[in-house]
């Protein structure tokens, strides 16, 4: 789906959450249609998961506003409800051993665009090098075909479509 389109379209939009006093990221996935954020915590133990859970609130409480001052439950003909989404956490996560979680972010997002299962373990060094390969790659054909991501303003040059 491409940047712009509106919410009541979408089924599930990823953020990403810092959480500053664990100087931890972790993987947000609303589900509108559920009225639900998945929680994907790549550091999880009794006292993260606390904090993680606690660093969703604001959006499970905000977000129902967003959307009904917006009219994105008109569009969709839905009765407008404001109660707060419900925070779930996702189990059986492979967990970081070191300071990745920026990998493990980037790979749980891959892994459900994909519709792939996310390993219970997974290499994190395969993942941190093909994602470093692709992003170097993207780079590359940026500058050589003189690309534009659609999302960049003004155009510099001649415009390709990258889907």
């Amino acid at each position: 789906m491409l940047c712009g389109s509106p919410w009541h379209l979408c089924d599930h939009v990823f953020f990403i959450i810092h959480m500053e006093t664990e100087s931890h990221w972790i993987l947000g996935r609303l589900n509108i249609e559920e009225r639900r954020v998945y929680m994907y915590n790549s550091l999880s133990t009794a006292m993260k998961d606390s904090a993680a859970i606690k660093a969703c609130q604001p959006f499970a409480v905000l977000l129902p506003h967003f959307f009904a001052l917006f009219d994105e439950f008109k569009k969709e003909n839905k009765p407008i409800c404001l109660d707060p989404f419900e925070v779930v956490k996702v189990d059986g996560l492979p967990q970081q051993t070191s300071n990745d979680c920026g990998c493990f972010v980037a790979s749980f997002a891959e892994y459900f665009i994909d519709m792939k299962p996310i390993p219970p373990i997974f290499d994190v060094e395969k993942h941190r090098d093909r994602l470093a390969v692709l992003f170097y790659k993207y780079a590359r054909m940026k500058e050589v075909e003189f690309i534009d991501s659609e999302d960049e303003a003004p155009p510099k040059g001649p415009k390709k479509n990258l889907s």
